[in-house]
């Protein structure tokens, strides 16, 4: 089976220029503004400022504009400039099927001073050289290794309009640069999309789960206003991504979308099904933007969460199929480098939200069933006004906080659930036929399978837990039980799931630490993922 390869959508770098000695024999002879000054007079003197040339790179047919504009820098007393700030350069690059990038290329070099005359800091105060031109690339379906590049042809491709000679060695390649932005993307039909959108969908439990993590900021934005999953968002932190799979570190967003006007497209155009994306920001990632040198990190990371996500919610990633429409940059051919799928944390983010719910409802007081009841019905409310609601003082409410701690949380007095999960599972006891909270413990652990009356340490208990299973025991005569684990588990060692031999093991170890008879599992059904592909086993089979 192949993985599909996603594409770039859009993306911000900087590329830092500027004589670097490579140690090699050749001697580096030139300034870090000379590029800058041998531009500006190309623009000025041969162009008056402004040029448009259609032409050709790598056989591509690209519209190249190349303008100015004023910067937010004054210039030094010995720099000919007529006025008081710096020009930064701005060059367009327009390609086939909305490949594009702008280049706005600004002057380098110690000292700067803003456009009020006072000193300012630069990142060109922490390279070597000190001098050079920063280019501000954003660029829109395009390879980061084909930024740098474009760049390269479209400067020299403007010299030689004006018949001008241009020292290559000013735009070889860059000595460093950062990313701030990239998102990687797939599109997918508009059916499979409800697995993500959807109540109950990856997105909607994401939102859910990680508004209960510690450390982090997010959002859950939608816009269905004129087309269902016309625009579904989740922003999240570095913290977030952490949790998602523990050794990424990529703040950004995962997005659902259709076109600016979608009621425009029909079902045979591909504007007509949804882009899915995952998406880097610096400005949510801790440390912020990412060196250049370190992009195709970025991309792997990237691709690494999207495609594991898509398989969360039970979407296909093997290209070739039905689930996947190409575009005009989107090809959705199979990747010549298939990223590790990380297993799912939703189910056991989930159970221990649901075993923290049951361990503190079984525990909860009469006061307590009234605070719960009571914030079912609004979400939340302030102490003062919980305490008038309920007719109870304001320290009962606090020692209820206390009782209730991972269920219940108070932020500057206002009084709420911590999850919105959890508000919806308590809120469906309540408003059941018999709402009476003193049944809430049976009633969550059947959600989470498991017997109220068994030890909440016992060993297989933890064993469920940890993978994300359940144990259906027979419901008469002649029936065999049935244990479900949700977790993908793998047969190869070079992933990172569990292995699926160590997790059977683990299974009827744990079994047999309760004291049960290992006799009464052996002829259980396991229903397993492995390695992507659902299984029936029969456990007697796997020892």
């Amino acid at each position: 089976m192949t993985q599909v390869a996603p594409r770039n959508h859009e993306a911000e770098c900087w590329l830092y220029y500027g004589p670097v000695d490579q140690g090699d024999s050749e001697s580096v002879d030139y300034d870090g503004l000379d590029p800058y000054w041998a531009l500006s007079d190309l623009l000025i003197n041969e162009f008056d400022g402004y040029r448009e040339l259609e032409t050709k790179i790598d056989g591509e047919s690209v519209t190249i504009r190349f303008t100015y504009s004023k910067s937010g820098f004054t210039p030094r007393p010995t720099d000919a400039v007529a006025g008081d700030r710096l020009y930064e350069l701005e060059i367009n690059i327009q390609g086939s099927n909305e490949r594009k990038c702008d280049y706005n290329l600004s002057p380098r070099h110690p000292n700067m001073r803003n456009s009020e005359g006072e000193p300012t800091t630069t990142a060109f105060d922490h390279t070597d050289p000190d001098e050079g031109l920063s280019v501000h690339c954003q660029p829109s379906n395009m390879r980061l290794d084909e930024v740098p590049e474009f760049l390269t042809r479209a400067v020299f491709e403007l010299a030689d309009d004006a018949d001008l000679g241009l020292y290559h060695g000013y735009f070889d390649a860059p000595f460093g640069g950062r990313v701030s932005a990239l998102e990687r993307y797939v599109r997918i039909t508009r059916s499979m999309n409800e697995k993500l959108i959807g109540t109950g969908g990856v997105m909607d439990r994401l939102a859910m789960l990680l508004s209960d993590t510690a450390g982090t900021k997010g959002m859950h934005k939608w816009d269905n206003e004129d087309e269902r999953g016309h625009h579904h968002v989740i922003r999240h932190g570095s913290a977030s991504a952490s949790q998602l799979v523990s050794q990424h570190r990529l703040g950004g967003q995962l997005k659902s979308y259709l076109p600016e006007h979608p009621e425009e497209f029909e079902p045979d155009d591909p504007l007509y099904h949804p882009k899915v994306g995952t998406k880097f920001v610096g400005g949510r990632t801790d440390g912020g933007s990412v060196d250049w040198a370190d992009r195709h990190d970025v991309v792997q990371e990237l691709d690494e969460r999207l495609l594991s996500i898509l398989t969360w919610a039970d979407i296909p990633t093997a290209a070739g199929g039905t689930t996947f429409v190409a575009d005009d940059h989107f090809y959705a051919h199979a990747a010549a480098d298939p990223v590790p799928i990380h297993s799912d944390p939703l189910p056991q983010l989930e159970a221990q939200q649901e075993h923290l719910l049951l361990t503190c409802l079984r525990d909860m007081t009469p006061a307590d069933e009234d605070i719960v009841e009571t914030l079912t019905a609004d979400g939340g409310t302030h102490a003062r006004d919980l305490s008038d609601e309920t007719g109870l003082s304001l320290s009962t409410i606090y020692r209820c906080l206390d009782r209730m701690d991972g269920v219940l949380t108070s932020d500057n007095g206002h009084v709420r659930f911590v999850t919105d999960r959890l508000r919806r599972e308590v809120r469906a006891i309540v408003e059941s036929i018999d709402h009476q909270l003193e049944t809430a413990a049976d009633r969550v652990a059947e959600i989470v399978d498991q017997d109220v009356r068994q030890s909440a340490s016992a060993a297989f208990d933890r064993w469920l837990s940890k993978y994300s299973a359940e144990f259906e025991p027979p419901e008469s005569e002649g029936e065999r039980p049935v244990v479900r684990i949700d977790t993908v588990l793998s047969r190869f060692k070079y992933t990172d799931r569990p292995m699926f031999d160590d997790v059977l093991d683990e299974m009827g170890t744990a079994w047999k630490r309760d004291g049960r008879s290992i006799d009464q599992l052996t002829d259980a059904i396991v229903e397993v993922s492995v390695d992507g592909t659902r299984e029936q086993h029969r456990a007697a089979t796997l020892w």
